[in-house]
């Protein structure tokens, strides 16, 4: 049987909307950039990790750490049409984008993410969805929100909060972590396709697989995921890698692992 190659590719840039140069802010002495690729790297499942981006600085910091990086163009709105441009020089027969704002990434989340490709042939897209915590990450715009089928499929994401509630019942929402796996030629073919209507006013890629009737299954895992989007959300990391049994384990793991690879 032939191995199935799965590569995991990391987009970043310096030029964020919320927090410029983030990915070499540092975060407990490490640059955020380096917590997710070396987190990426401890994934059971992984072939290949490689940091997608277009600018110099981070690529120089991937390899003075003993990564990968390859360049992209700096026209890239959307991670998706990053990582597209990355694989096209890359191996991997499976996809997964781990975005490089993800420090607290659970390396076993990749297990989940990638399990459903691999029982089934005929699945394009896997988004990986985490519980939304508070009434608060309802109405958080920040937070893109995933409505599920019973079957788990993607029906519709929103940064709005959904649904509207005529009735207070249980509903599968949940919120979109930004890590995904594709099938190869599912993102080639989702970088041919144009920018859609619901995709360009949530700003939210994926809407563009939903619009061209190309099904997403949602994979959820028992644990928030923390992404950095803001100066102060740095500090917040910190304390949970300090506080949290699992997270700080992970956290000294990567050290380690560093000095090894030095």
């Amino acid at each position: 049987m032939k191995e199935v190659l799965i590569t995991i590719v990391i987009p970043a840039r310096m030029a964020s909307s919320r927090y410029p140069g983030k990915p070499l802010a540092l975060i407990s002495g490490i640059p955020l950039i380096e917590h997710v690729r070396r987190r990426a790297s401890l994934a059971n499942e992984a072939t290949l990790v490689v940091v997608a981006t277009c600018d110099i600085e981070i690529k120089n910091e991937v390899e003075r750490s003993g990564g990968i990086a390859v360049m992209t163009k700096n026209t890239h709105d959307r991670c998706t049409d990053r990582i597209e441009e990355a694989i096209q020089n890359l191996p991997g027969d499976i996809i997964v984008m781990v975005p490089g704002d993800e420090p607290l990434l659970i390396p076993d989340a990749i297990t989940a993410l990638v399990s459903p490709l691999l029982k089934d042939k005929t699945l394009p897209i896997v988004n990986l969805l985490s519980p939304l915590e508070s009434e608060a990450d309802y109405s958080n715009p920040n937070i893109v929100k995933a409505a599920c089928n019973k079957y788990g499929d993607v029906m519709y994401f929103s940064r709005s909060a959904i649904p509207l509630f005529r009735e207070k019942v249980e509903v599968p929402i949940y919120r979109q972590s930004g890590i995904m796996a594709f099938r190869r030629d599912a993102l080639l073919n989702f970088g041919s396709l144009a920018p859609t209507p619901f995709e360009k006013a949530e700003s939210v890629d994926m809407f563009r697989a939903l619009e061209n009737n190309i099904r997403i299954k949602g994979v959820v895992v028992d644990y928030p995921t923390v992404g950095v989007d803001r100066i102060e959300d740095v500090k917040i990391v910190e304390e949970i890698l300090s506080k949290n049994t699992i997270q700080n384990k992970l956290y000294k793991k990567i050290c380690k692992e560093n000095e090894t690879e030095n």
